[in-house]
């Protein structure tokens, strides 16, 4: 459990420094910014604060489909790293560029894992799930909108486009 409290802390010390140094943002952004710590911290926190079951060091092994165990920690994976999406996607990034955060995120982990000997499995289908789980994370999001009718984020040259016309 203190590994959880010293991860909170950093999370919500990461979102005041982010506010702070943001100022120049919507408010709202700045708000979406400080949750993205928290989640990160909520995520560090859950991974390396809880007891490990033991393990090998490296798994490159592909998800046994037959094995439930196996079924239930690619779900609860992809589950971790939904929140991320959402709030990449209501950050307005793109979602090649969530996917690639959410992917550098698990990688982190995954690395870290290997390198502190926590005995953990750094596991090539954690990062996987993670992965898929941002990318669902944000296609949730991009769904909510379009079902709302909210207006779907324009890229970059397309404002340009428009201001310059």
């Amino acid at each position: 459990m203190p590994f959880f409290l010293i991860a909170l802390t950093i999370g919500i010390a990461g979102g005041l420094i982010t506010g702070a140094a943001t100022r120049s943002l919507r408010t709202s952004r700045r708000v979406l910014l400080g949750l993205v710590w928290l989640w990160a911290a909520g995520v560090a926190g859950l991974t390396f604060g809880t007891r490990s079951g033991g393990g090998q060091a490296v798994n490159f092994a592909l998800l046994d489909v037959g094995n439930p165990a196996d079924i239930v920690d690619f779900l609860l994976n992809t589950a971790l790293f939904l929140p991320g999406g959402i709030l990449f996607a209501a950050l307005g990034l793109r979602w090649y560029t969530a996917g690639l955060l959410g992917s550098l995120g698990s990688l982190a982990i995954e690395t870290t894992q290997y390198l502190v000997h926590s005995g953990r499995t750094s596991d090539v289908n954690d990062l996987l799930s993670n992965t898929l789980g941002c990318l669902a994370g944000f296609a949730l999001a991009a769904a909510v909108r379009h079902a709302l009718g909210l207006p779907v984020r324009r890229g970059r040259r397309a404002r340009r486009a428009r201001y310059a016309a």
